[in-house]
């Protein structure tokens, strides 16, 4: 009988050997990948940013409205999965202009360049560089 519980008490300890370090590594390359899709999210918000800024300084406001569009909906998405305040409020910030530039870029108004390159620099900003 006490030979069948050391049995079952070493069983237990070995799988616990093998299961709790494996377990934490699984943990952490859990977050590591969850910042890492964080991050690629952001540097998309900063590249859409600029696309739409290029599609207005050529005059093809049909696409930068697009750009800016998918810009707007991705940043609304970011900004409903940040974990702290501050990251969050910097994300809703940069929606503050979607109207103006919505209406700039459906009238083809070219003081829409003006507006995508202060969100470029805001989206910068609030994101961080590319090379964190």
């Amino acid at each position: 009988m006490n030979r069948i519980v050391v049995v079952i008490i070493l069983l237990i300890v070995a799988f616990l050997a093998g299961f709790v370090p494996q377990y934490t590594k699984v943990t952490r390359l859990e977050n590591d990948l969850a910042a890492a899709k964080q991050e690629n999210a952001l540097a998309q918000l900063r590249d859409l940013a600029g696309l739409a800024f290029v599609q207005a300084s050529r005059r093809n406001y049909g696409l930068a409205a697009g750009t800016s569009q998918k810009f707007f909906i991705r940043t609304r998405e970011a900004a409903n999965r940040a974990q702290d305040a501050n990251g969050r409020k910097a994300l809703e910030d940069l929606l503050a202009s979607q109207d103006k530039i919505t209406t700039e870029l459906a009238k083809g108004d070219p003081e829409a360049l003006g507006d995508l390159q202060v969100l470029f620099e805001k989206t910068r900003q609030a994101v961080g560089p590319v090379d964190r």
